[in-house]
């Protein structure tokens, strides 16, 4: 019984540890009057002093739909005949935008000329372009104009902007329907992938329309799209082993 006891304690034991130290920490920080940047400046050089550093986290690979999986799950989308969803849905992957970035999109922020749309206070507060395609501009542009006093690119019924938890579930039945795993984020992917195999942009232009704070976050899209011809050199080379 006092074995089963112990991790128990132990771990109270720590966690009132830690805060006996974050009120010492916070009287020390409002005797010396430290502002926001003054503080963070000073956490630095502890950590910094201290040697600690965060542990570090295994990166996996996003997920992507196969090709017919793709297919099947706009074959879906299409086949309910609701346009705002189909338009909503293919956005997703013709901007590679977050769900929460796409359900905040105002119409004034649509350059239909341009192919273009800015998004505003995207993920780390910050805003950029992102681009889509002129066949698809067409679309969007008969869209506005059926609703002419809507303020978001995308409402619901009562007029008001959609969430991102009432996107992922329009995702999730339509991916149902269709026989497939999917969610919004999984459109993100699709598309970083996508562009990463087929359009030749470096990864510091891929970086501003997708919105990464890092570039080496983009090297993990490198292993997911593996170049075809790469492939097809592969199974040519293995086809050669006699094994």
């Amino acid at each position: 019984m006092n074995l089963a006891k112990k991790p128990v304690n132990c771990v109270s034991q720590n966690e009132k540890a830690k805060s006996e130290i974050i009120g010492q920490i916070a009287r020390i920080v409002r005797k010396a009057g430290l502002d926001y940047d003054g503080w963070r400046y000073v956490a630095k050089q502890v950590r910094q002093s201290c040697e600690l550093s965060p542990a570090k986290k295994g990166k996996k690979l996003p997920r992507v739909l196969t090709a017919d999986a793709f297919k099947k799950f706009y074959a879906a989308v299409d086949k309910a005949d609701d346009v705002q969803h189909a338009l909503m849905l293919r956005l997703l992957f013709f901007t590679g935008v977050r769900v929460s970035e796409m359900c905040n999109i105002l119409v004034t922020e649509v350059d239909l000329e341009g192919c273009k749309i800015r998004i505003t206070q995207g993920k780390g507060s910050k805003d950029r372009f992102v681009l889509f395609g002129k066949s698809f501009a067409t679309a969007l542009k008969t869209h506005i104009a059926a609703h002419p006093q809507a303020r978001y690119l995308f409402q619901t019924r009562r007029h008001s902007r959609y969430t991102a938890r009432r996107v992922q579930q329009i995702v999730k039945q339509y991916a149902e329907t269709a026989g497939v795993a999917a969610t919004p984020h999984t459109f993100r992917h699709q598309a970083i992938t996508w562009l990463t195999r087929h359009s030749g942009l470096a990864d510091a232009e891929l970086q501003l329309i997708t919105g990464h704070a890092r570039r080496e976050t983009l090297a993990i899209y490198q292993h997911v799209a593996l170049d075809g011809q790469l492939e097809e050199r592969y199974q040519a080379a293995m086809k050669q082993v006699d094994l």
